[in-house]
């Protein structure tokens, strides 16, 4: 298993420990016990950031001779490496994070390694930057952060993904720690004979503290922002990747009916389960079932229908080859399931009693 060591104590340990176990790694660190106490504390507002896939507070572990050996990165914020570090090593001069480092982006980087720190701090969803950034990058991805909600998880969170459309700074962080967290534990694409699961279930994540509203759950607009997370987990499956945007390729929701079923309060767990309708040249006919993470509850429905789109041209188009092919398994496997009741619904009023 990939693992980081932590040398060193208090709080900025626990911060970082923090950080390499949402990123899916077994962390040793000198006093597993203490650590351990201050990590669970932590824990709640890193799983609302997002963990990687395999994340747990269990998997600490203390430090030997031969853990230090086989780790990915050895990071002493006190005293010296140890003798046994023959890999990447990280210091308070090399490796400067912005506490709440398990929450924050920031993380300055310098040395003759930056390099290869800089590309392990972005395969954990980090913002690294050069120590000679300019103190406007670092303020958006750090200090200002923090002024700007206090440090309030919550608070930090809901803000770093409100700036997500912005595609700038702490926006930017977000959306890229949201992109490799995803990429680290989406299922991998569809395969020419793979049998594809019915109904499909790739999409998990608690209610996030800014789709509450004042009544105290869960927003209606947020059910279809969920629902579109549930959707692009599908593109994903069927090969509807970057690399498939970039050369001018997606698909476009055209329409959308949601049943709002039973409401959800913030933090609560949600799993979507995903079933092809129909699928023809240019079009995919879906339904999304948001259920409830701990009792399997219906919460909602979102059907939707999908249009493959030219994003070049500006208008429909086939959907290409390798994807259709996946669509078409998609479709075949999911033939037996049965048809939700919302499905093809319309919205009406009862008729009068007479």
């Amino acid at each position: 298993m990939p693992s980081v060591v932590v040398v060193g104590s208090g709080a900025p340990a626990a911060e970082w420990a923090t950080r390499y176990l949402a990123a899916g790694f077994d962390v040793h660190v000198d006093d597993v016990p203490t650590v351990e106490a201050v990590v669970r504390t932590l824990w709640p507002a890193a799983d609302r950031l997002g963990l990687f896939p395999g994340a747990s507070v269990d998997r600490l572990r203390p430090i030997g001779a031969q853990a230090v050996a086989d780790a990915t990165l050895v990071h002493v914020l006190e005293g010296d490496a140890p003798q046994w570090a023959t890999g990447l090593v990280a210091t308070p001069s090399t490796a400067q994070g912005a506490s709440p480092v398990h929450l924050l982006p920031l993380v300055v980087v310098s040395g003759d390694r930056a390099a290869e720190l800089t590309d392990f701090y972005r395969s954990i969803g980090m913002a690294p930057v050069p120590a000679d950034a300019d103190a406007d990058t670092k303020w958006q991805l750090g200090e200002g952060l923090l002024r700007l909600t206090d440090g309030e998880p919550d608070a930090l969170i809901a803000v770093m993904r409100a700036l997500r459309p912005s595609g700038k700074g702490a926006g930017a962080a977000v959306a890229h720690h949201e992109a490799v967290r995803f990429a680290a534990g989406a299922q991998a694409p569809w395969q020419p004979g793979e049998v594809p699961p019915a109904p499909l279930a790739f999409y998990r994540t608690p209610v996030e503290p800014d789709w509450v509203d004042y009544n105290g759950h869960m927003t209606e607009s947020a059910y279809l922002t969920a629902a579109g997370w549930g959707s692009d987990a599908l593109f994903r499956y069927i090969g509807d990747d970057e690399a498939y945007r970039a050369a001018g390729h997606s698909f476009y929701t055209v329409e959308t009916h949601i049943h709002y079923i039973r409401e959800v309060a913030v933090h609560e767990p949600l799993v979507f389960h995903t079933q092809i309708l129909g699928v023809d040249a240019k079009r995919v006919h879906l339904i999304h079932q948001m259920l409830h993470g701990d009792d399997g509850g219906l919460l909602c429905t979102a059907e939707q229908m999908l249009v493959h789109v030219d994003m070049n041209a500006g208008r429909s188009a086939p959907i290409l080859p390798h994807v259709a092919a996946a669509l078409q398994a998609i479709a075949h496997a999911h033939a037996h399931l049965p048809v939700p009741p919302q499905v093809g619904s319309v919205m009406r009023l009862p008729p009068p009693r007479t």
